[in-house]
């Protein structure tokens, strides 16, 4: 009984985080993007994101997300993520050449560098992280229907786990009552 108990407590604290852990990032964010005007929001320095082309294939690729972090310094061959304003989009590509504290990018499968060259002050952080094929869960799970998703499988679990422990709990408790009258009829007779 104490075991049942204990595992239907981490079952519900593992959720009770996840649903936390899911709405202060989802609050984080939009709270960054749309009050703070920040275009590419960060979460505790880290910042998300999910490649829209392949200009860095193949060591990134369509729909890989890439998580990065802002550095002290950027170097040559470090793979970044910057804002370009004049795009109004974020880009990733890799520093190919450093000159008077201005970066020049190039996307690993383009054949020339970026056209623009990158300020210190645009560069979002270096790529720390690549999950490969991650996007389109990433994109269901930002959206509404992913986010219902994740919430009625939370619920879900939460109940099952009430519904077989209170299961549990009556079968456990006829067994001991049938254990008690047995015991009661052998001292009976």
């Amino acid at each position: 009984m104490r075991v049942v108990f204990v595992v239907r407590w981490i079952i519900r604290v593992i959720l009770v985080l996840i649903v936390g852990i899911l709405a202060f990032y989802n609050f984080t964010m939009l709270f960054e993007r749309y009050i703070l005007k920040e275009e590419t929001p960060t979460f505790f320095g880290l910042s998300f994101a999910v490649v829209a082309t392949g200009s860095m294939e193949p060591e990134i690729g369509i729909h890989d997300v890439i998580v990065t972090a802002a550095q002290d310094s950027y170097g040559v061959n470090d793979i970044v993520t910057y804002y370009d304003s004049a795009q109004g989009i974020s880009v990733t590509h890799r520093i190919v050449r450093e000159e008077d504290g201005v970066f020049y990018t190039k996307g690993d499968a383009n054949n020339a560098e970026d056209p623009s060259p990158v300020q210190v002050g645009q560069i979002v952080g270096k790529v720390v992280s690549v999950w490969k094929n991650a996007g389109a869960a990433v994109q269901f799970l930002q959206s509404p229907m992913g986010l219902f998703a994740v919430l009625a499988a939370g619920i879900v679990i939460w109940l099952v786990v009430d519904l077989s422990a209170g299961a549990w709990k009556k079968e456990r408790a006829a067994k001991n009552e049938t254990q008690e009258e047995e015991k009661k009829e052998s001292q009976d007779d």
